[in-house]
């Protein structure tokens, strides 16, 4: 009977072999693991509904279920010869079946993860943080034939804010992949204008990736029920080139409004045009004024309401992304 816990020691070593080739480190199991692939428009494009990602905590249960299910069958032995006193043989009617069906559950978990696939060569775990050499000091350049007016954000899967976090030994990202919102005022083609941006998001969009980490993220990191959404404001352009690429860098002073607090932050991001070709690569209307802008910027958690928890974090930084689709808003709208 005890030959049936090779089961659950094989589904340990194959849960513990799919750790090891995800080169991961992570301790939590993922069973949707996002990831990010090069994009030639994006820059970075987000994978949401990636292959499973064993963590230690999934091995760590095999190992416990192995660990009870030997305690079991030593107990059921016992009671085996106890019962051999009065009944022929003293087995108990059909617990080697049943035991042998329990050793070969634990199967699942590995099987689950290897058969769901494999993340590509090209992708990476964690967003490469946006930091870009921009310029300071003069403004030239834009992107030509854009009007001036209003944009609005374009819900998109170019769409998102990505924040940085290590906490507990492992680095991963906090994503906010809906519930953006916001306007971004001026003239692309000549960012010497006047120009303005209000952008907010969601608390409750955050995703780390782990159902319970973005449950305490959302309510008591981010604190949603009192500060229900994150803002950012645009306060001053400091310098712009266009790149050969067309490609417009830029470096810019912020402020970004997180749980009642105002924080100025330093920003350094690109904007870029889209071509017809680009836009069906997006699959985005072929009609209309857009443009992609993306920021980047850190936050200092001690000057934060995150302070008190800033023993849980792994640093006093957390590096955050801003992609944007941004499409002209029609006039009287």
């Amino acid at each position: 009977m005890f030959r049936c816990l090779l089961l659950p020691l094989v589904a340990v070593a194959g849960a513990l072999a799919r750790w090891l080739s995800q080169a991961r480190g992570n301790l939590y199991t993922d069973a949707a693991t996002s990831f990010y692939l090069p994009d030639r428009d994006l820059g970075w494009r987000a994978v949401e509904d990636g292959p499973v990602s064993i963590g230690l905590d999934a091995v760590a249960l095999l190992a416990g279920y192995a660990a009870a299910l030997a305690v079991a069958i030593v107990i059921v032995r016992r009671w085996e010869r106890r019962r051999a006193a009065s009944v022929p043989g003293g087995r108990v009617p059909g617990a080697r079946a049943i035991g042998w069906g329990l050793a070969a559950l634990p199967l699942v978990v590995p099987v689950w993860a290897f058969a769901s696939g494999s993340i590509p060569d090209d992708a990476v775990a964690t967003r490469p943080p946006g930091v870009v050499e921009a310029p300071a000091g003069s403004i030239a350049g834009g992107l030509p034939d854009l009007p001036a007016g209003t944009y609005r954000v374009l819900p998109h899967a170019g769409t998102s804010i990505t924040a940085r976090v290590s906490a507990g030994g492992e680095a991963f990202d906090a994503r906010f992949a809906h519930g953006v919102e916001g306007t971004w005022r001026g003239a692309p083609a000549d960012l010497r204008q006047p120009m303005s941006a209000q952008i907010s998001v969601a608390a409750a969009a955050v995703n780390t990736g782990i159902d319970l980490r973005s449950k305490h993220a959302r309510e008591e990191y981010l604190d949603m029920a009192h500060f229900p959404r994150i803002g950012f404001g645009l306060d001053r352009v400091l310098g712009a080139r266009r790149q050969p690429d067309g490609m417009v860098a830029y470096r810019a002073e912020g402020t970004v409004e997180l749980m009642g607090r105002r924080h100025r932050v330093a920003v350094t991001g690109t904007l870029r045009g889209l071509d017809a070709a680009g836009r069906r690569r997006l699959q985005l209307p072929l009609a209309g004024a857009i443009f992609l802008a993306s920021a980047h910027f850190e936050i200092k958690i001690h000057e934060t309401k995150l302070a008190p928890d800033a023993g849980d974090f792994d640093g006093d930084v957390i590096p955050i992304d801003v992609q944007l689709v941004l499409r002209r808003q029609a006039e009287g709208t």
